[in-house]
């Protein structure tokens, strides 16, 4: 048996609730990143993280943290930042009942 309509909906709606923040590891030290969106779309929830042109540098990992301050998910990269414009990071996560 599957889940109801309505606990799929309360599991979209958990998902989006849960999520504080973010952030990204440069040269060893994290640093926090608020949110910049999240938008539930269907079964899709995609929460995104931008950083400015005030950040630059060896980017090697990317995180979004829950409300507890637990990591929620955790991607490794490996991105070379310049100054001179911004980057839009962007998580994308998939509930669907089947």
């Amino acid at each position: 048996m599957a889940i109801t309509t309505a606990a799929h909906t309360k599991m979209k709606n958990w998902l989006q609730g849960i999520i504080s923040h973010g952030t990204y590891t440069k040269g060893g030290v994290t640093t926090t990143m608020p949110i910049q969106s999240i938008n539930l779309s269907g079964d899709v929830i995609t929460v995104q993280f931008y950083l400015d042109d005030s950040v630059s540098g060896m980017i090697t990992k990317f995180q979004v943290i829950d409300k507890d301050g637990g990591v929620f998910d955790d991607q490794p990269d490996s991105i070379n930042k310049p100054n001179l414009n911004g980057l839009l990071i962007t998580f994308k996560y998939t509930l669907k009942r089947i």
